[in-house]
């Protein structure tokens, strides 16, 4: 089971209605493969046509030099330093052991560690007071 946090659904149903509308553009050169994401014509997206455009959106938004991939990679950080636990980010990667996603994000573990102190800071500050 997949589950997505509402703001993608809602991106995803716009996106499903740029693609009907595509479809309808294309008429008789559609050709449906059951594709999310897909060319005009309802084919496999080329990866170096979609490296190029990922290249423009990066430096549209006057972002740095990435690759695809690193989405993948900033989103599991992402989550971990919101305070996701390590278990649902390892299932949200797919990686097949918990060691796998620790051993890659272990660099987010010193900002966790200083929110989780600032956190019994806090709690004891409330106790003492």
């Amino acid at each position: 089971m997949l589950i997505l946090p509402r703001f993608v659904l809602k991106a995803l149903k716009q996106h499903h209605m740029r693609q009907m509308e595509a479809r309808l553009r294309a008429g008789a050169n559609w050709k449906d493969h059951g594709l999310v994401f897909c060319n005009i014509y309802g084919y496999y997206l080329d990866p170096g046509s979609l490296r190029e455009q990922f290249m423009a959106l990066l430096k549209k938004a006057g972002l740095p030099h990435m690759r695809f991939h690193d989405l993948r990679h900033s989103a599991a950080t992402i989550l971990l330093g919101m305070g996701a636990p390590m278990k649902v980010v390892q299932e949200l990667l797919g990686h097949s052991r918990f060691t796998i996603t620790a051993d890659v994000y272990s660099h987010v573990f010193p900002s966790m560690l200083e929110g989780a102190m600032d956190k019994w800071d806090s709690f004891f500050a409330e106790s003492e007071g």
